[in-house]
């Protein structure tokens, strides 16, 4: 298996996956590419379940979407009234999207700054091997 997929640090990060280099690279030092195979099935689902910070309707009332669950179709609400705060998980069945958000925040969080750096050298690099592949083919 000499020619790989390209896999991007976005892919992980809608796989809901932890952005620590050292978890979602593999023996070869490159971002794993299981990433690549698994990231229609969430781009699949990801089309039918409400995206963070839309309101939806659930059996107990209107909420704000604070959490989603992509594999489970699982997504956790947030109700807000008078007396404090409560947090629900409904399956996505179960709402009714009142006010969707155009797009999910892009924005990479990460826990040390480092990581993100290296994430990113490592999708550099495998974006630069692939063109030095497909230069080879020709």
């Amino acid at each position: 298996m000499s020619n790989f997929e390209t896999v991007s640090i976005k892919m992980a990060k809608e796989q809901n996956l932890s952005l620590n280099p050292s978890k979602i690279s593999g023996n070869c030092g490159r971002l794993m590419c299981c990433l690549k195979y698994e990231q229609e099935v969430y781009e699949e689902k990801a089309k039918k379940l409400p995206k963070i910070g839309a309101v939806v309707r659930s059996p107990d009332g209107e909420g704000e979407v604070v959490g989603v669950e992509t594999l489970k179709e699982k997504v956790r609400v947030k109700f807000v009234d008078g007396e404090g705060t409560l947090f629900k998980k409904y399956d996505a069945k179960d709402l009714k999207i009142i006010k969707n958000v155009e797009k999910e925040d892009d924005n990479l969080e990460v826990e040390n700054p480092e990581d993100l750096k290296t994430l990113q050298e490592l999708e550099k690099l495998e974006k630069l091997e692939e063109k030095m592949s497909n230069e080879e083919d020709i």
